[in-house]
């Protein structure tokens, strides 16, 4: 367990990139170099992390300290992941609040913004790419729920499962073996009573402020499927566009604080959080964003081989990814209109892309001399 521990929390320290880079760390060091595991189970355990709600990373984290030392394993692994990142950027926020209207703060964050949205568009599209195939019907419901987010505003939540319940039917419709039973589908879905159970305790211990804070990161965490950038693009809805808590140019900043720590990209929920309420907020959103994907995998880990190949669940997932991978664009969408604000942050927009699709450059050096970047033109052209 000491091993276990000591490996997720080194990773959580060191793991930039994103999620797709911090799983390849992890295949070649547990796989390749320690030999905790096999090759097939590490593709086993990415597999099963389609199943539940959450990042990817973290998920695989989880399966893994679960299969090696059982619900402390997963515990350990899960806690060791986050935390650094959790700390650096608890660290940012407070300095974010007190140093955010510093002259060269604000260029580094001007220059950040842009190349920022080009790093999530370029993420939704080779998601897409990798995940639909030649599936037709899947870029359908991918272009449906783009156009749903950008013209009509459509809750992003409400999209995902909207579209998983379409690809249920439709799948069960077109294949022959297969009759669609709603019973069955209905019980494949993750349940979250024992989260409004948990709700119900914390609720006489905790401030109105932090009880909505806990309500909204128990929803996000608990409905959303995909990249993290799904689960930015719910929050952006719910923190900047309904409820008022943060502006549109803090919410991008606290978007580039969280790409350039470590750890699971929905770590930016501990920025929200500590904007909102200090850093019992910072706590309270960290926990419960991650909170029900640990309750889901630990739910699923003992009984998983009975699920994951389930023809009703694969098709409820197809759909959800589908959605929630159009509302990583849709999201970009809106990112770009706060954050191309002239000409100068158009261009490093134009050039993040190019070299986003044309190299494998490392996001984390991209968004570091895009902060520089931006301090240059101000000062050039200011």
């Amino acid at each position: 367990m000491i091993e276990t521990f000591k490996y997720f929390l080194i990773l959580g320290f060191t793991g930039f990139g994103g999620p797709l880079a911090i799983i390849e760390i992890m295949r070649k060091d547990l796989v390749l170099k320690k030999n905790w595991i096999t090759m097939q189970e590490f593709e086993n355990y990415i597999g099963y992390s389609q199943i539940a709600p959450g990042p990817l990373a973290f998920q695989v984290a989880l399966y893994t300290g679960y299969y090696r030392n059982g619900i402390i394993g997963a515990v350990l692994a899960g806690f060791g992941l986050v935390f650094p990142s959790f700390l650096l950027l608890l660290g940012f926020s407070i300095f974010y609040i007190e140093y955010k209207d510093i002259t060269y703060v604000k260029y580094a964050l001007y220059g950040l913004a842009p190349v920022i949205t080009a790093i999530i568009f370029h993420s939704g599209f080779k998601l897409s790419i990798s995940l639909f195939k030649k599936d037709f019907f899947l870029y359908s419901l991918f272009f449906a729920s783009i156009l749903a987010g950008i013209f009509l505003k459509f809750n992003i939540i409400y999209l995902i499962i909207i579209s998983a319940l379409i690809s249920l039917i439709f799948y069960s419709l077109t294949n022959k073996e297969k009759k669609l039973n709603i019973f069955s589908a209905i019980l494949l879905i993750p349940l979250i009573h024992p989260l409004l159970a948990l709700l119900q305790n914390v609720k006489g211990v905790l401030s109105e402020k932090l009880i909505e804070l806990t309500l909204l990161f128990l929803k996000v965490g608990s409905l959303t499927y995909g990249s993290g950038f799904v689960i930015v693009g719910v929050l952006r809805q719910e923190v900047v566009e309904k409820l008022g808590w943060l502006t549109a140019k803090e919410f991008i900043d606290g978007i580039a604080f969280g790409q350039i720590t470590p750890g699971p990209v929905v770590i930016t929920s501990t920025f929200i959080g500590y904007m909102v309420a200090g850093i019992p907020g910072s706590i309270i959103s960290t926990l419960f964003i991650f909170l029900p994907t640990f309750i889901f995998v630990m739910l699923l880990a003992p009984r998983i081989k009975k699920f994951k190949d389930n023809f009703y669940l694969r098709s409820l997932i197809k759909g959800a990814n589908a959605a929630a991978i159009g509302a990583i664009l849709s999201t970009a969408y809106f990112l770009s209109i706060d954050s191309l604000t002239d000409i100068y942050a158009l261009i490093l927009f134009v050039l993040a892309m190019a070299v986003l699709f044309s190299t494998k450059f490392n996001a984390l050096y991209l968004i570091l001399l895009s902060a520089i970047g931006g301090i240059a033109i101000k000062i050039i052209f200011n």
